[in-house]
């Protein structure tokens, strides 16, 4: 014998209420309704869990001063509660339907809803959402990590060309609006391929690696700084004059120097040579890019270990 169908559009009011009643509180979504003057009707179980709710009659901002003064239930960033009462009491009420966000003091997040009907009660659910943020959370870490590995040399852990030229393109740009000077330095380690060829790729590598981190400690901390090709590097200084660029570029080689690679029974220095150009409003990417190389050029020419401004 078939079950009678039931109209869904003419169910009893009040069974369809008990039925939508039960379902949020089997669901685990916490529950509590407000009086016009802010005292608390009904909270259930949940809801009296996560704010630990005192026994007896309760307002919304006793609940708030127990949680701020025990320290537990939502994060509440003030040093005095009452300001912050004043500022959730204007909150309350200024929608018909309000959604937000509330951190807990135990790491969960939850999602807020707030419903004001006719004549100011408040109906407010609130359902765990720390799952749906955690995720959120964990595929934002992971698209981060795929932009920075994207952007990195992986010998070095520098920027790599893409993300340099990017930034360079960017500098340009700014540079037109702004008017403020930079300098491009193009850099190529002397005699690479003898080192390569004499030592290994091994060698060759640890030379790579070494020079990335010698410029890391020696420069300035707005300068960009990234390998462009084997031996090759380029180095972005944001308001730096050639003349300061210079001066950065001169303290690089008497700290390399100073400095030695030990290779099984060799002792191993290596120096560099460097082009300098300077960007005024009239350069674009590619000719400043292009004076850099052609001041590299002259200074390899000249015997090597040595920068020339373009």
């Amino acid at each position: 014998m078939s079950t009678p169908s039931i109209d869904p559009f003419n169910a009893p009011l009040p069974e369809v209420l008990q039925k939508l009643a039960e379902g949020l509180l089997a669901s685990g979504t916490a529950l509590a309704i407000f009086t016009p003057d802010d005292a608390l009707h009904y909270a259930s179980a949940d809801f009296r869990d996560i704010y630990a709710v005192q026994d007896g009659a309760q307002t919304f901002s006793s609940i708030m001063r127990h949680c701020f003064d025990a320290r537990v239930g939502p994060l509440i960033e003030a040093e005095d509660i009452e300001p912050w009462l004043a500022m959730a009491n204007a909150k309350r009420r200024s929608q018909a339907n309000r959604k937000f966000e509330i951190d807990l003091l135990d790491g969960r997040w939850m999602w807020a809803s707030e419903t004001t009907f006719a004549g100011g009660w408040i109906l407010l659910m609130i359902a765990d959402c720390t799952f749906v943020k955690a995720k959120e959370f964990h595929l934002k870490s992971a698209r981060d990590a795929a932009i920075v590995a994207s952007e990195t040399d992986y010998l070095t852990g520098l920027l790599n060309r893409g993300a340099m030229m990017k930034r360079f393109g960017d500098l340009i740009e700014s540079g037109v609006v702004s008017g403020e000077v930079f300098s491009v330095v193009l850099i190529d380690l002397d005699h690479f391929k003898a080192i390569n060829d004499r030592f290994g790729h091994q060698a060759g590598d640890e030379v790579l690696r070494h020079f990335a981190d010698a410029a890391r400690a020696t420069l300035r901390g707005a300068d960009l700084f990234g390998r462009i090709g084997g031996e090759e590097f380029l180095l972005i200084m944001p308001k730096a004059t050639e003349d300061q660029a210079l001066k950065v570029l001169k303290r690089l080689q008497n700290e390399l120097r100073v400095q030695t690679i030990p290779m099984n029974d060799v002792i191993l220095r290596y120096t560099f040579s460097a082009g300098v150009a300077q960007w005024q409003a009239t350069k674009t990417l590619d000719s400043l890019y292009r004076e850099a190389d052609q001041a590299l050029y002259a200074a390899k020419h000249a015997g090597r270990d040595q920068v020339r401004v373009a």
